[in-house]
């Protein structure tokens, strides 16, 4: 080694901070679970790189956003796959997070002299949503802007200060001031933090060592000591650093995949009239998206407030609550249980809510000759009322909620049947799930002829989009009010 090597080393500490830091010795059982904290903070440096490459195209303004984003997509160089990798990196950061953070609590590597550890990382948790949330607002696309007024409705429910909050956060509504707000969030303030805690965590993860899960009985502590001595070390660098990179190349290999064949979800620019507009938020808030659903009117500030603030205070407590100094899953099969029931709770609160928001009744099957004025009366109807959204034809179309209209005639269901059941379904059958529509009469036996026109044993069917229907109805309306009939 020269003397200028020395000098060099000895400049930056590397015998006394760097070497120590990097050949750190680490339990020799650890899974490849551990990996997933290293994952979330190269996926992070990721985001940070293509996210300063992507500013510079970005204009965080209501007129340009939306076509700046075009830009990038379509004229800048490798600009598609570049914005690809930030969005399917950042639903990779926020699913690591998530499974770095059940690993830990199956693990029960949460519990002293951990706590400060856990609570830091649940923090980190929150800024990578906040990163998350703040972003998709950027595109300043309908689901920018309607989940964008969802979301931040959600604070007003809280007492006194909630409306004030909502107004701050927006810059009074959504407007030129909230996009611009938003962008500084994301690019400066989030960031900013999320460095400062990810300092903090690896301080604490550093000093109070990475847990093996498996604690061992007095007995057992000779042979584990003896066994320390002839197994292979497992080390900081090279060995948990070369594991993590593994980990990280498949990850992203996976990402740079995505990014070049998977289209990257578009809407229509903020203020596009759509009347069958649904808003929805990204993959990893849809669980909270479909629990408001089970709460309305009073009880709303349950879903939206209560249950969320709920989840984020047993978070933070968890190290005082769970008191038991068992670790690993097996020894707590309690709190194993309440992991695994919430996993399956958010999943499938993620999957229904995913199948509600499809686009169901986009396309409407109708038989191949031409309908009827009656009949084509009762489709007007049956686009209007969204029946397509409940009910499939020919096991097509809608939710499955009711029956399949292309049933109806082998059924032998009657006009005057099908138009008292749309009036009153439970009259019909106390067993009904179906709300009641109180049209009038011409318009229950209109709809009625539609759908028993909707017999398909005979023919292949013809399909035609709702939209197209819809712009029929108001081009006849239009006729009717110019010739007076």
């Amino acid at each position: 080694m020269t003397d200028f090597q020395k000098v060099l080393l000895q400049r930056i500490g590397w015998d006394v901070h760097l070497k120590p830091f990097l050949y750190k010795k680490l339990p020799t059982n650890l899974g490849w679970s551990v990996t997933l904290g290293s994952l979330c903070v190269m996926l992070f440096v990721l985001l940070a790189v293509t996210g300063m490459f992507l500013a510079m195209y970005y204009s965080p303004s209501p007129d340009k956003a939306y076509q700046s984003i075009e830009y990038i997509m379509n004229d800048v160089p490798m600009g598609d796959i570049l914005r690809g990798i930030h969005h399917w990196g950042a639903g990779a950061m926020v699913l690591a997070v998530c499974l770095h953070l059940y690993a830990v609590f199956f693990n029960g590597s949460f519990k002293a002299p951990r706590e400060l550890t856990w609570i830091v990382g649940v923090f980190l948790l929150f800024a990578t949503l906040g990163l998350g949330f703040t972003g998709y607002l950027l595109p300043w696309d309908q689901k920018a802007y309607w989940a964008t007024v969802v979301a931040t409705a959600i604070p007003g429910d809280i007492p006194v200060v909630g409306e004030g909050i909502t107004s701050l956060i927006l810059g009074g509504q959504v407007s030129g001031f909230t996009i611009t707000r938003f962008y500084a969030i994301h690019m400066l303030v989030l960031p900013t933090v999320m460095i400062v805690l990810i300092a903090a965590h690896i301080y604490l993860v550093r000093l109070h060592g990475v847990s093996d899960h498996k604690p061992k009985a007095k007995g057992e502590l000779d042979a584990a000591a003896n066994h320390a001595t002839t197994t292979k070390l497992y080390r900081f660098y090279p060995e948990h650093c070369g594991r993590s990179t593994l980990v990280f190349i498949a990850v992203f290999g996976a990402i740079i995949y995505l990014s070049i064949f998977a289209d990257i979800p578009k809407e229509g620019i903020v203020g596009t009239v759509d009347e069958s507009y649904l808003p929805r938020p990204e993959w990893y808030f849809m669980w909270i998206f479909q629990l408001l659903t089970f709460f309305s009117g009073s009880t709303e500030v349950i879903g939206s407030l209560g249950i969320p603030t709920l989840c984020a205070v047993v978070l933070l407590g968890l190290p005082f609550i769970e008191k038991s100094k068992h670790v690993g899953m097996a020894k707590r099969p309690l709190a194993t249980a309440v992991g695994v029931s919430s996993a399956v709770v958010i999943v499938y609160l993620t999957i229904t809510a995913f199948a509600a928001a499809r686009d169901y009744g986009g396309e409407i099957l109708l038989p191949e000759r031409n309908l009827t004025e009656t009949e084509n009366a009762g489709l007007q109807i049956y686009v209007k009322q969204d029946c397509a959204y409940c009910h499939q034809t020919r096991g097509e179309g809608g939710r499955r909620v009711g029956p399949d209209m292309a049933r109806l005639n082998p059924k032998g269901r009657t006009k005057e049947y099908l138009a008292a059941y749309v009036k009153d379904p439970q009259a019909q059958s106390s067993f009904s799930i179906m709300p009641k529509y109180p049209m009038k009469q011409a318009e229950l036996d209109a709809l009625a002829e539609f759908m028993l026109a909707l017999d398909f044993r005979d023919n292949a069917g013809r399909l035609i989009e709702k939209r197209e229907v819809l712009e029929q109805g108001k081009a006849k309306e239009s006729v009717s009010l110019v010739t007076g009939h």
